[in-house]
């Protein structure tokens, strides 16, 4: 077996020892019952049509790619092994035997070939298409547990991006028989668990796939329910009503600190985000100087100290600590409102300038509590000068505006599950980026761009991206936020459970085990 992406990336966990891992083995049968509660019920189950990385709370359960999120990183999972030629532009794929759908079709390459087909075809809209066909020529059925990707260009991202490695498979059969709509309705996959029952825009409800080929369940069922408010959120993980929560900040996180049967069980560095700039509603923008008082006016320390109850830290950088391309040793933007109001008076921009910003009315796991901390932000430029329009969304109309190109003067960007530097910077410093809408274009950054997409050598890609991150520091296209940790709560009735790293929306779920 030859990775040749992988040589020497100790932030990946791709080793084909891991593998033997995770075969059946045998065991009790699942049982009991456990509740997990958060502000966010996503009840979008074709993932070939993938709206945005929180699909990944309904489709975590229920699918699983040719590679899975553990506790360490990637792990081999519906492909065992693979090879990747010399050139980089080719990587076979050795599929796992025994594996089964839900409903008892067998799993074999003509699957992954559909799946990829399908979210890369010209009427798709699945939100991260265009990653997959810039790379991706064809895929090849060599046999039915081998699959050959032919690749356009080497595509390292594949491995240390979550949205790529780790995409859900789908049935072929299946779903050319009851069709997208049938399948929205019934979904089957190869997961842990089976979708049993829903309640539009309130639960989900699963029950153990004890036919799994990984390790098996334990729990029998999971119930995701939808609860908007933290104080209902932590009465419940007091009473019992339910075991696992997410979304907690503040005053309610030091409760569930202090209280001796619950405890935080984090997933580090799940989140970065960032603050925008639209330079054809906000020209002055254009101005470096402008861009860095905008930065220098955000109070982030004390939001991330006092809002997000050290859930998040101020961001030197839209690359994490983990995130494949950190150049360690960048540092936050400071706060200094004088000096934002001095580089402002210098750069002609008046007290008074009117500004819009987006408001998400609702929080991603990328930025808990968001409302708030936007609100914050609004205020922090109303200190330097500037006269702030909020502008509500929810985030179906968040995410309307932002593919729409009809972003404010001044707009947050949030990333989920950021793993990887080159999709961060496909995401929001390209020029053709589908969130920033081109208001970034600086030559070099697409130079680096296409560079890290051809480097087989990870240490030579890794290096490209950290020159990214350098060269971003010096020219502050867009100011970096925080760098934020997902928190869950969890109850007595839960005895071990190891989330994966790096992600708010991917659980690990086989490994949760009730107290006995």
């Amino acid at each position: 077996m030859k990775h040749s992406f992988l040589n020497g990336a100790g932030r990946l966990a791709l080793i084909a020892a891991m593998a033997a891992t995770l075969g059946s083995v045998a065991q009790a049968q699942p049982s009991g019952e456990i509740v997990f509660a958060s502000a966010q019920l996503r009840q979008q189950f074709d993932p070939t049509v993938m709206v945005a990385m929180p699909d990944y709370l309904a489709f975590d359960p229920l699918y699983d790619g040719l590679l899975n999120l553990g506790p360490q990183g990637k792990v081999p999972a519906l492909a065992q092994s693979w090879k990747i030629s010399e050139d980089g532009k080719t990587i076979d794929f050795t599929l796992r035997e025994g594996v089964k759908f839900h409903n008892g079709d067998p799993f074999t390459a003509e699957d992954v070939k559909f799946t990829y087909d399908t979210l890369t075809g010209p009427t798709s809209t699945h939100s991260y298409r265009k990653g997959f066909v810039d790379s991706l020529d064809r895929i090849e059925v060599v046999s039915p547990l081998l699959v050959r990707f032919h690749l356009k260009a080497p595509w390292p991202g594949f491995f240390s991006a979550t949205r790529y490695g780790v995409q859900p498979i789908i049935p072929k059969s299946y779903y050319e028989k009851v069709g997208a709509k049938g399948f929205q309705e019934k979904p089957i996959g190869t997961g842990p668990y089976k979708l049993v029952e829903t309640k539009a825009g309130e639960w989900n409800k699963f029950e153990a796939n004890t036919d799994y080929w990984g390790e098996k369940p334990k729990v029998k069922t999971i119930t995701q329910r939808q609860v908007k408010e933290q104080f209902t959120l932590y009465a419940m993980l007091e009473k019992g009503e339910a075991d696992i929560v997410s979304g907690l900040t503040g005053a309610l996180l030091e409760r569930v600190r202090a209280n001796p049967k619950l405890k935080i069980v984090p997933s580090r560095y799940s989140g970065t985000s960032g603050i925008y700039f639209s330079k054809s509603k906000f020209p002055e923008a254009k101005d470096k100087n402008v861009r860095l008082a905008v930065g220098m006016a955000m109070n982030r320390a004390d939001i991330a100290g006092k809002m997000l109850n050290g859930i998040c830290e101020p961001a030197a950088s839209i690359f994490t600590p983990a995130t494949f391309g950190n150049l360690p040793g960048l540092q936050p933007l400071p706060y200094d409102p004088a000096k934002a109001k001095e580089l402002l008076a210098a750069a002609g921009v008046k007290p008074g300038r009117e500004l819009s910003l987006a408001l998400h009315t609702e929080s991603f796991g990328s930025l808990p509590n968001a409302p708030q901390v936007l609100e914050a932000l609004a205020g922090n430029l109303e200190g330097v000068g500037f006269k702030v329009t909020r502008e509500p969304y929810d985030t179906a109309a968040w995410l309307a505006m932002m593919r729409g190109g009809k972003q404010p003067s001044i707009f947050y960007g949030p990333s989920s599950s950021p793993d990887d530097g080159g999709e961060l910077i496909a995401g929001w410093y390209s020029k053709d980026s589908v969130w920033s809408s081109g208001n970034i274009d600086v030559p070099e950054y697409s130079q680096i761009f296409r560079e890290q997409l051809q480097a087989i050598d990870l240490k030579k890609r890794e290096e490209t991206l950290q020159r990214f991150a350098k060269l971003e520091s010096e020219n502050v296209e867009a100011i970096p936020l925080f760098w934020c940790h997902t928190t869950f709560a969890v109850g007595p009735r839960i005895s071990k459970w190891e989330p994966p790293v790096g992600t708010p929306y991917n659980f690990n779920l086989p490994s949760i085990e009730l107290a006995k």
